[in-house]
């Protein structure tokens, strides 16, 4: 029997994004009281983690055989907003840890973020419920 670690493996990126959406609301509603690059500090495990997460959605993705048109769709919306979620993550995690270490982090700037991470949140909450239907409806 072969462990499939998607299903644990989704957790991380999925906590670690919600993690810095709430972290960036605070950051702009109450920037004194937040520390320095808290958003960051899980944005990158967020962005790490998304990485084996994909990669064991393919390998999951590929032993499926035989589903019906329905399922078919709902896998392939789970796959497009995880694709998403994962490139959004990483472009916005390299573009922050740069934005960062040059110091040019203003209020525009972490407005901007917090857009960004709510587009964030927004996709991976739609590939976590195409993920949940997969489970739980289509028992797959």
């Amino acid at each position: 029997m072969v462990l499939e670690l998607h299903p644990a493996l989704v957790h991380f990126p999925i906590a670690f994004i919600v993690l810095s959406f709430v972290f960036q609301l605070f950051t702009i509603l109450i920037p004194k009281k937040v520390p320095d690059n808290l958003t960051l500090w899980t944005l990158i495990p967020a962005a790490v983690s998304t990485i084996p997460t994909v990669i064991s959605g393919q390998s999951m993705k590929n032993k499926i055989n035989d589903l019906c048109i329905e399922a078919q769709m709902s896998l392939e919306i789970h796959e497009i907003f995880a694709n998403i979620t994962t490139w959004g993550t990483l472009m916005i995690c390299i573009i922050w840890i740069f934005i960062t270490l040059s110091k040019k982090s203003n209020q525009g700037a972490q407005t901007l973020l917090f857009a960004f991470l709510t587009i964030l949140f927004v996709s991976v909450m739609i590939t976590g419920y195409y993920g949940g239907l997969l489970v739980h409806f289509w028992e797959i």
